[in-house]
């Protein structure tokens, strides 16, 4: 959680409380009352939902304001001043909710401490959130430099760390309701690399909608990150598998979709599409690849309303139409295997354009017919067409090999073929091509066509 500082609604001298409502294990609604700290809601909702007597440790995103003493509002007129973190610190250690729950608290400083090293505001490395600050004076904050990407990287390895140690019991709770906003978008960031790479996903986040006054799930806006991950994937890789994680939520794909039923159903066959292309890319296998750019391209087509608008215009995923449009061109419209593997090269997807160069190819030069056999001559030979062009690959793939050619293929010039070629069976090892009245001669067949390098 990141902390606020405080405020003229949450304070130790005011007047009022509040409550909130969130939904419970159960499904029924608990409530979370006498709430005075803007922080305390929400955790004491998850100590609500948590096992009893489970251990927590509460990571406390805090900036220096939060921690130094506060003789304005952190006042409680008991002879007591606070800072919003030790104000936040005790309200938690006395609510209710804390119960037999053994909590610990980790300060991470959203800030560097460049004191020179006896100053009077000098600090700990750890800080005891319990304790405020002597605060700052103006010309002294400027020892204070933000650091929150320090700070977010620091949360980041806690969590690490804390994951390996407790493996399956493990669970991470996200507060998303205080603090600075940029704080929480970075944090949401982090967390959503965390959740693709290393399988760390969040059981809860949270946050309150004041004007309900309710605790609410704030999951799906909050992973919008991982949406925007698993889109960049698949538009610069091919790569649908986090976007399949992703829409494998409920909320999310409500999140992302909206909640008409056509616009949700088009949307599910748009993702099975792009993992079917993501399944080719990542096993090199074009007919996945090929037939699943057709079949997504032929889903936005289907997908339009009737005053020509894309159905799914108005929606997250809707932003991003275009953008793929952009990106596959026409392999959307006519994919074949040429422009395949110039996407590939382009996106630098070598080893799958090799791959693709050497498997497919050839069967797009023989289904062009820019690579002929004639299928009278082959049975003069008893060959068939499928016999021949396997022997006609792997005499190229294998030059050095002693291997008779028993067939013959014409030969192209400008992509049509001769009427005229005669046919001779090869008596050495190089494949040669022949023009009438000179069959006893001809050119050794390095390249196979002027369409074939």
């Amino acid at each position: 959680m990141a902390v606020s500082t405080f405020n003229g609604r949450n304070h130790p001298r005011m007047e009022s409380v509040d409550q909130f409502q969130g939904v419970g294990n159960d499904g029924k609604d608990i409530i979370i009352d006498a709430c005075k700290s803007q922080g305390e809601s929400i955790v004491r909702y998850f100590l609500k939902r948590m096992p009893p007597e489970d251990e927590v440790n509460i990571i406390m995103l805090c900036s220096r304001k939060t921690l130094e003493m506060d003789e304005k509002n952190g006042d409680d007129s008991k002879g007591k001043i606070h800072s919003a973190v030790s104000y936040l610190n005790e309200r938690i250690d006395e609510s209710p909710e804390k119960g037999k729950h053994k909590i610990n608290y980790q300060v991470i400083k959203l800030y560097k401490n460049q004191l020179p090293t006896e100053h009077r505001l000098q600090e700990a490395d750890i800080i005891d959130p319990s304790i405020p600050l002597v605060p700052a004076s103006r010309e002294e904050e400027c020892y204070f430099p933000d650091d929150e990407l320090g700070a977010i990287s620091t949360a980041a390895e806690f969590i690490r760390s804390q994951k390996n140690q407790e493996k399956r019991s493990f669970r991470l709770y996200i507060d998303t309701h205080g603090g600075l906003r940029d704080v929480v978008i970075a944090l949401g960031a982090v967390i959503s690399l965390l959740s693709v790479g290393e399988a760390i996903r969040p059981k809860m986040i949270m946050g309150i909608n004041m004007a309900s006054g309710r605790i609410e799930d704030q999951s799906a806006a909050f992973n919008i990150f991982s949406f925007f991950s698993g889109i960049n994937d698949f538009l610069h890789f091919g790569n649908a598998d986090v976007l399949s994680e992703y829409f494998d939520s409920k909320n999310e794909f409500s999140y992302l979709t909206g909640a008409d039923p056509a616009v949700q159903n088009t949307a599910r066959q748009i993702t099975r599409h792009m993992q079917k292309i993501s399944l080719g890319a990542q096993m090199s296998d074009s007919k996945p690849f090929l037939e699943g750019l057709k079949e997504l391209g032929e889903e936005f087509e289907a997908g339009v309303s009737e005053d020509g608008n894309s159905i799914l215009k108005g929606t997250s995923l809707g932003i991003f139409e275009q953008k793929i449009k952009d990106e596959y061109g026409d392999l959307l419209k006519d994919p074949n295997i040429l422009d395949l593997i110039i996407w590939c090269v382009n996106r630098g997807l070598i080893q799958q354009a090799l791959t693709f160069i050497e498997s497919m190819l050839p069967y797009y030069y023989q289904d062009k017919e820019i690579l002929f056999f004639d299928n009278e001559e082959l049975q003069n030979f008893e060959e068939d067409e499928y016999s021949a062009f396997n022997k006609y690959l792997n005499r190229f793939r294998f030059i050095n090999q002693n291997q008779e050619l028993a067939f013959y293929a014409y030969h192209l010039i400008e992509g049509i073929r001769e009427p005229d070629i005669q046919w001779r069976k090869l008596n050495n090892h190089n494949l040669r091509y022949y023009y009438p009245g000179n069959n006893n001669q001809g050119d050794r067949l390095e390249i196979k066509s002027k369409y074939i390098h």
